[in-house]
Protein backbone atom coordinates (compact mmCIF):
# COMPACT_ATOMS: atom_id res chain seq x y z
CA UNK A 1 0.00 0.00 0.00
CA UNK A 2 1.34 3.42 -1.01
CA UNK A 3 2.07 5.71 1.90
CA UNK A 4 -0.02 8.89 1.99
CA UNK A 5 1.73 12.22 1.76
CA UNK A 6 -0.63 13.99 4.12
CA UNK A 7 -3.37 13.38 6.66
CA UNK A 8 -5.46 16.42 7.61
CA UNK A 9 -7.13 16.21 11.02
CA UNK A 10 -9.96 18.63 11.87
CA UNK A 11 -11.59 18.60 15.31
CA UNK A 12 -15.09 20.06 15.20
CA UNK A 13 -17.62 21.19 17.75
CA UNK A 14 -20.84 22.88 16.59
CA UNK A 15 -19.27 24.76 13.67
CA UNK A 16 -21.21 23.17 10.81
CA UNK A 17 -21.06 26.04 8.34
CA UNK A 18 -17.47 26.93 9.15
CA UNK A 19 -16.52 23.27 8.77
CA UNK A 20 -18.32 23.14 5.44
CA UNK A 21 -16.35 26.16 4.21
CA UNK A 22 -13.12 24.58 5.47
CA UNK A 23 -13.74 21.30 3.66
CA UNK A 24 -14.80 23.11 0.49
CA UNK A 25 -11.58 25.13 0.56
CA UNK A 26 -9.53 21.92 0.85
CA UNK A 27 -11.37 20.43 -2.13
CA UNK A 28 -10.83 23.64 -4.12
CA UNK A 29 -7.14 23.87 -3.20
CA UNK A 30 -6.06 20.27 -2.58
CA UNK A 31 -2.62 19.25 -1.34
CA UNK A 32 -0.12 17.75 -3.78
CA UNK A 33 0.14 13.97 -3.74
CA UNK A 34 -2.07 11.49 -1.92
CA UNK A 35 -3.94 12.75 1.11
CA UNK A 36 -6.92 12.10 3.34
CA UNK A 37 -9.10 14.27 5.54
CA UNK A 38 -10.27 13.08 8.96
CA UNK A 39 -12.94 15.00 10.86
CA UNK A 40 -13.31 14.23 14.56
CA UNK A 41 -16.65 15.55 15.76
CA UNK A 42 -16.81 16.28 19.49
CA UNK A 43 -20.52 15.46 20.01
CA UNK A 44 -21.86 18.42 18.04
CA UNK A 45 -25.56 19.20 18.19
CA UNK A 46 -25.82 21.41 15.10
CA UNK A 47 -25.97 18.83 12.34
CA UNK A 48 -22.22 18.84 11.64
CA UNK A 49 -22.06 15.04 11.46
CA UNK A 50 -24.93 14.79 8.97
CA UNK A 51 -23.45 17.60 6.87
CA UNK A 52 -20.11 15.81 6.54
CA UNK A 53 -21.73 12.46 5.76
CA UNK A 54 -24.00 13.90 3.09
CA UNK A 55 -21.77 16.55 1.56
CA UNK A 56 -18.26 15.09 1.85
CA UNK A 57 -18.38 11.31 1.40
CA UNK A 58 -14.60 11.09 0.89
CA UNK A 59 -13.91 12.55 4.33
CA UNK A 60 -13.31 10.02 7.08
CA UNK A 61 -15.66 10.96 9.89
CA UNK A 62 -15.14 9.97 13.53
CA UNK A 63 -18.31 10.94 15.41
CA UNK A 64 -17.61 10.86 19.14
CA UNK A 65 -20.55 10.50 21.51
CA UNK A 66 -18.68 12.64 24.05
CA UNK A 67 -16.84 15.94 23.90
CA UNK A 68 -13.28 14.67 24.18
CA UNK A 69 -11.51 18.01 24.28
CA UNK A 70 -9.21 19.45 21.62
CA UNK A 71 -6.08 17.46 22.44
CA UNK A 72 -7.86 14.12 22.72
CA UNK A 73 -9.80 14.80 19.54
CA UNK A 74 -6.61 15.42 17.58
CA UNK A 75 -4.93 12.38 19.12
CA UNK A 76 -7.86 10.24 17.99
CA UNK A 77 -7.74 11.66 14.48
CA UNK A 78 -4.00 11.04 14.12
CA UNK A 79 -3.70 7.79 16.06
CA UNK A 80 -3.36 5.42 13.11
CA UNK A 81 -1.75 7.84 10.65
CA UNK A 82 1.00 6.50 8.42
CA UNK A 83 1.26 9.62 6.26
CA UNK A 84 4.55 11.44 5.77
CA UNK A 85 3.00 14.53 7.31
CA UNK A 86 0.08 15.18 9.67
CA UNK A 87 -1.75 18.50 9.56
CA UNK A 88 -3.81 19.69 12.52
CA UNK A 89 -6.30 22.24 11.20
CA UNK A 90 -9.10 24.22 12.81
CA UNK A 91 -12.58 23.95 11.39
CA UNK A 92 -12.70 27.75 11.10
CA UNK A 93 -9.82 27.80 8.61
CA UNK A 94 -10.14 28.30 4.86
CA UNK A 95 -7.15 27.20 2.83
CA UNK A 96 -5.74 29.48 0.14
CA UNK A 97 -4.39 28.35 -3.21
CA UNK A 98 -0.89 26.83 -3.04
CA UNK A 99 -0.79 26.78 0.77
CA UNK A 100 -0.41 23.02 1.17
CA UNK A 101 2.22 22.88 -1.55
CA UNK A 102 4.34 25.60 0.07
CA UNK A 103 4.16 24.02 3.53
CA UNK A 104 5.08 20.55 2.32
CA UNK A 105 7.82 21.89 0.06
CA UNK A 106 9.34 23.70 3.04
CA UNK A 107 9.27 20.56 5.18
CA UNK A 108 10.78 18.46 2.40
CA UNK A 109 13.63 20.95 2.09
CA UNK A 110 14.28 21.10 5.85
CA UNK A 111 14.59 17.60 7.33
CA UNK A 112 15.39 19.01 10.78
CA UNK A 113 11.99 20.75 10.90
CA UNK A 114 9.48 18.82 12.97
CA UNK A 115 6.65 21.27 12.50
CA UNK A 116 5.70 24.35 10.52
CA UNK A 117 2.73 26.69 10.37
CA UNK A 118 1.10 28.94 7.81
CA UNK A 119 0.39 32.66 7.96
CA UNK A 120 -3.14 33.08 9.29
CA UNK A 121 -5.11 36.05 8.01
CA UNK A 122 -8.14 37.30 9.94
CA UNK A 123 -11.42 38.29 8.27
CA UNK A 124 -10.53 41.99 8.54
CA UNK A 125 -7.30 41.39 6.62
CA UNK A 126 -4.99 41.64 9.64
CA UNK A 127 -2.34 38.99 10.19
CA UNK A 128 -2.79 36.86 13.28
CA UNK A 129 0.15 36.58 15.64
CA UNK A 130 0.07 32.80 15.39
CA UNK A 131 3.68 31.95 16.19
CA UNK A 132 6.46 33.22 18.39
CA UNK A 133 8.30 32.54 21.64
CA UNK A 134 7.33 30.10 24.35
CA UNK A 135 4.61 30.93 26.89
CA UNK A 136 6.05 32.46 30.07
CA UNK A 137 4.68 33.83 33.32
CA UNK A 138 5.96 37.24 32.26
CA UNK A 139 3.86 37.11 29.11
CA UNK A 140 0.77 35.96 31.02
CA UNK A 141 1.13 38.70 33.64
CA UNK A 142 1.45 41.39 30.98
CA UNK A 143 -1.69 40.07 29.28
CA UNK A 144 -3.72 39.88 32.50
CA UNK A 145 -2.70 43.39 33.59
CA UNK A 146 -3.59 44.81 30.15
CA UNK A 147 -0.03 46.02 29.59
CA UNK A 148 -0.16 44.80 25.99
CA UNK A 149 -3.25 46.97 25.45
CA UNK A 150 -1.46 49.94 26.98
CA UNK A 151 1.32 49.94 24.39
CA UNK A 152 3.67 47.99 26.64
CA UNK A 153 3.58 44.68 24.78
CA UNK A 154 7.38 44.59 24.79
CA UNK A 155 7.18 43.65 28.45
CA UNK A 156 5.69 40.27 27.48
CA UNK A 157 8.81 38.92 25.79
CA UNK A 158 11.51 41.54 26.05
CA UNK A 159 14.43 40.81 23.74
CA UNK A 160 12.95 37.42 22.75
CA UNK A 161 9.91 38.99 21.09
CA UNK A 162 9.30 37.71 17.56
CA UNK A 163 6.86 39.66 15.38
CA UNK A 164 5.80 37.15 12.75
CA UNK A 165 3.15 39.50 11.38
CA UNK A 166 5.89 41.37 9.50
CA UNK A 167 7.98 38.33 8.55
CA UNK A 168 8.43 37.80 4.82
CA UNK A 169 10.71 34.75 4.97
CA UNK A 170 10.44 31.47 6.91
CA UNK A 171 11.27 32.11 10.55
CA UNK A 172 12.28 29.70 13.29
CA UNK A 173 10.00 30.03 16.31
CA UNK A 174 9.35 28.31 19.63
CA UNK A 175 5.56 28.16 19.33
CA UNK A 176 2.98 27.57 16.60
CA UNK A 177 -0.75 27.83 17.18
CA UNK A 178 -2.79 24.63 17.15
CA UNK A 179 -5.03 26.18 14.49
CA UNK A 180 -2.50 25.06 11.86
CA UNK A 181 0.34 22.64 12.59
CA UNK A 182 1.98 20.65 9.81
CA UNK A 183 3.96 17.93 11.59
CA UNK A 184 6.50 15.43 10.33
CA UNK A 185 5.12 12.02 11.23
CA UNK A 186 8.55 10.80 12.31
CA UNK A 187 8.63 13.64 14.84
CA UNK A 188 5.11 12.89 16.08
CA UNK A 189 6.09 9.28 16.69
CA UNK A 190 9.10 10.42 18.72
CA UNK A 191 7.35 13.13 20.71
CA UNK A 192 4.11 11.28 21.33
CA UNK A 193 0.51 12.56 21.30
CA UNK A 194 -0.78 15.81 22.72
CA UNK A 195 -1.24 15.94 26.49
CA UNK A 196 -4.93 15.25 27.05
CA UNK A 197 -4.72 16.81 30.50
CA UNK A 198 -5.34 20.11 28.69
CA UNK A 199 -9.01 20.37 27.84
CA UNK A 200 -8.54 23.34 25.55
CA UNK A 201 -5.62 25.75 25.07
CA UNK A 202 -1.91 25.29 25.81
CA UNK A 203 -1.92 21.73 24.47
CA UNK A 204 -0.31 23.23 21.37
CA UNK A 205 2.23 25.18 23.44
CA UNK A 206 3.10 22.05 25.41
CA UNK A 207 3.44 19.97 22.23
CA UNK A 208 5.71 22.57 20.63
CA UNK A 209 7.95 22.53 23.68
CA UNK A 210 8.18 18.75 23.57
CA UNK A 211 9.09 18.89 19.87
CA UNK A 212 11.91 21.30 20.69
CA UNK A 213 13.10 19.18 23.58
CA UNK A 214 13.48 16.29 21.13
CA UNK A 215 15.66 18.46 18.91
CA UNK A 216 13.07 19.29 16.24
CA UNK A 217 12.83 22.82 14.87
CA UNK A 218 9.62 24.79 14.39
CA UNK A 219 9.12 27.27 11.56
CA UNK A 220 6.61 29.90 10.51
CA UNK A 221 6.13 29.92 6.71
CA UNK A 222 4.60 33.27 5.70
CA UNK A 223 4.12 32.58 1.98
CA UNK A 224 1.63 29.82 2.86
CA UNK A 225 -1.59 31.61 3.83
CA UNK A 226 -4.97 30.66 5.24
CA UNK A 227 -8.04 32.58 6.36
CA UNK A 228 -8.77 32.15 10.09
CA UNK A 229 -12.22 33.12 11.35
CA UNK A 230 -10.77 32.71 14.88
CA UNK A 231 -12.52 30.88 17.67
CA UNK A 232 -15.61 29.80 15.80
CA UNK A 233 -16.76 27.13 18.25
CA UNK A 234 -16.10 29.16 21.38
CA UNK A 235 -17.88 32.43 20.66
CA UNK A 236 -21.00 31.38 22.56
CA UNK A 237 -18.96 30.30 25.58
CA UNK A 238 -16.62 33.25 25.94
CA UNK A 239 -16.30 33.12 29.74
CA UNK A 240 -15.58 29.40 29.64
CA UNK A 241 -13.01 30.01 26.91
CA UNK A 242 -11.13 32.66 28.91
CA UNK A 243 -11.26 30.59 32.09
CA UNK A 244 -9.95 27.57 30.19
CA UNK A 245 -7.02 29.65 28.92
CA UNK A 246 -6.25 30.82 32.46
CA UNK A 247 -6.36 27.31 33.92
CA UNK A 248 -4.40 25.77 31.05
CA UNK A 249 -1.69 28.40 31.39
CA UNK A 250 -1.35 27.62 35.09
CA UNK A 251 -1.12 23.90 34.29
CA UNK A 252 1.54 24.49 31.63
CA UNK A 253 3.65 26.58 34.00
CA UNK A 254 3.29 24.02 36.77
CA UNK A 255 4.54 21.23 34.51
CA UNK A 256 7.44 23.15 33.00
CA UNK A 257 8.33 25.86 35.52
CA UNK A 258 7.12 24.64 38.91
CA UNK A 259 4.38 25.17 41.46
CA UNK A 260 5.23 28.76 42.39
CA UNK A 261 4.76 30.07 38.86
CA UNK A 262 1.55 28.06 38.53
CA UNK A 263 0.18 29.55 41.75
CA UNK A 264 1.03 33.06 40.58
CA UNK A 265 -0.66 32.38 37.25
CA UNK A 266 -3.82 31.14 38.95
CA UNK A 267 -3.94 34.29 41.06
CA UNK A 268 -3.29 36.54 38.06
CA UNK A 269 -6.08 34.85 36.10
CA UNK A 270 -8.53 35.97 38.77
CA UNK A 271 -6.88 39.41 39.03
CA UNK A 272 -7.10 39.86 35.26
CA UNK A 273 -10.80 39.01 35.20
CA UNK A 274 -11.38 41.25 38.23
CA UNK A 275 -9.54 44.17 36.63
CA UNK A 276 -11.67 43.91 33.50
CA UNK A 277 -14.80 43.56 35.62
CA UNK A 278 -14.00 46.79 37.49
CA UNK A 279 -13.26 48.70 34.27
CA UNK A 280 -16.52 47.60 32.67
CA UNK A 281 -18.44 48.31 35.89
CA UNK A 282 -17.06 51.85 35.79
CA UNK A 283 -18.10 52.15 32.15
CA UNK A 284 -21.58 50.87 33.02
CA UNK A 285 -21.96 53.43 35.81
CA UNK A 286 -20.64 56.21 33.58
CA UNK A 287 -23.24 55.36 30.92
CA UNK A 288 -26.02 54.94 33.51
CA UNK A 289 -26.39 51.31 32.53
CA UNK A 290 -27.85 52.26 29.17
CA UNK A 291 -25.18 50.61 27.01
CA UNK A 292 -25.86 46.92 26.52
CA UNK A 293 -22.26 46.09 25.62
CA UNK A 294 -21.06 47.37 28.99
CA UNK A 295 -23.60 45.30 30.88
CA UNK A 296 -22.72 42.18 28.89
CA UNK A 297 -19.01 42.66 29.60
CA UNK A 298 -19.68 42.98 33.32
CA UNK A 299 -21.54 39.66 33.24
CA UNK A 300 -18.80 38.09 31.11
CA UNK A 301 -15.91 38.94 33.41
CA UNK A 302 -17.84 38.17 36.58
CA UNK A 303 -18.47 34.69 35.21
CA UNK A 304 -14.87 34.41 34.01
CA UNK A 305 -13.52 35.18 37.48
CA UNK A 306 -15.84 32.58 39.01
CA UNK A 307 -14.95 29.88 36.49
CA UNK A 308 -11.24 30.56 36.96
CA UNK A 309 -11.66 30.14 40.71
CA UNK A 310 -13.88 27.05 40.50
CA UNK A 311 -12.37 24.57 38.00
CA UNK A 312 -15.07 21.97 38.54
CA UNK A 313 -17.45 23.86 36.30
CA UNK A 314 -18.59 22.48 32.95
CA UNK A 315 -15.66 22.79 30.48
CA UNK A 316 -15.96 24.98 27.40
CA UNK A 317 -16.52 23.73 23.87
CA UNK A 318 -13.47 22.07 22.34
CA UNK A 319 -13.08 22.52 18.62
CA UNK A 320 -11.05 25.57 17.65
CA UNK A 321 -8.03 27.44 18.93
Amino acid sequence: MTRLDLRICIVNYNTRELLRACLESIEANPPPGDYEVVVVDNASRDGSVEMVREGFPRVRLIASEDNLGYAAGNNLGLADSDARYDLILNSDIEVHEGCFERLIRFMDAHPDAGMCGARLILPDGCIQSSAGPDLTLRQFLAQQLLLDRAGMGWISHGASRVDVTSADVPTQVQFLTGACMLCRREAVDQVGPMDEGYWMYCEDTDWCRRFRERGWKLHYVPDATMLHVLGGSSREARAEMIAAWNRSTARYLRIHQGGLQAALARCMGVVGAGLRLLLWLAATVATLGLVGRCRRRVALFARTAWLTLVPRQIPPPAGNQ
